[in-house]
């Protein structure tokens, strides 16, 4: 494993722990997916049959990482991979654990 996604990944569990529950339990699903519309993660991302294609469907992401790994992904996309495209989202606080607890949903 690369040094780099391995720091991310025990930053990303050093937060849950910290928090002592995990951060989808944090936030409010219904909420998050307010602010999944309101940041216009839709204009590349598609759930379900709604959404662009620039960026990879969604629609299961829940199934596949959990909130800790999107906890450190969504803050800095190139971490996980430097020529990735995504930028960063400007969302902080209440909003990312929102934001979190719905792409948790999505299974």
């Amino acid at each position: 494993m690369a040094k780099g996604r391995f720091l991310w990944m025990v930053m990303g569990l050093a937060l849950v722990s910290y928090a002592g529950v995990p951060l989808a339990a944090q936030g409010d699903k219904v909420k998050g997916e307010k602010v999944y519309k309101d940041a216009k993660c839709s204009v590349c991302h598609k759930v379900g049959t709604t959404g662009g294609k620039m960026g990879p469907e969604i629609t299961k992401v829940g199934a596949k990482r959990d909130a800790a790994w999107l906890a450190t992904y969504l803050v800095n996309p190139k971490a996980e991979n430097p020529k990735n495209k995504m930028p960063a989202v400007k969302v902080k606080g209440a909003d990312l654990d929102n934001l979190i607890a719905y792409l948790v949903s999505l299974k």
